[in-house]
């Protein structure tokens, strides 16, 4: 009953993305628990709203197509990348129900031609690329910056 396809090549997906007007993909990995956390949601959206070739849904396991992973230059589990045929459009990455929601109903309205308000557009914008979910690097250099101070501090 699943509507996603799993993805297990790159002519697969070659194939899906041309027969889809957008494809939203998430890429996952068996040892990531935000991953399994997300992945009800995910296929829920994707039983919905999949349609025969406005909007596909697939799952790309990153371990299992390193490949695919690095071609879009996927850093981070869970990431949902958007796509228009092959050109990435958005991505959220982390397990951010709301802003997969909006990626959804961006290509739903677009793909069927729908007319996209200025207030949808602006809402669609902050989703960010490559974000969504807390993405900031500023926690991370936090994170960094009090590890070296702790170091350097215990050398005393």
């Amino acid at each position: 009953m699943a509507k996603y396809n799993s993805i297990t090549s790159s002519s697969e997906l070659a194939s899906l993305l041309q027969s889809h007007e957008y494809t939203l993909i998430d890429f996952w990995a068996t040892w990531c628990p935000p991953c399994k956390a997300i992945a009800p949601i995910f296929e829920r959206l994707a039983a919905e709203n999949a349609t025969d070739k406005t909007l596909a849904f697939a799952k790309v396991d990153v371990d299992a197509c390193r490949d695919i992973a690095q071609r879009y230059k996927i850093s981070a589990m869970p990431t949902f990348l958007l796509l228009r045929k092959d050109v990435p459009v958005k991505a959220v990455r982390g397990a951010d129900a709301a802003g997969i929601k909006k990626l959804v109903g961006y290509a739903r309205k677009k793909g069927c031609g729908e007319k996209v308000s200025e207030k949808e557009e602006e809402e669609f914008s902050q989703v960010e690329f490559g974000g969504g979910g807390g993405g900031s690097w500023l926690p991370l250099v936090v994170v960094v910056l009090l590890l070296v101070w702790w170091f350097l501090g215990r050398g005393k």
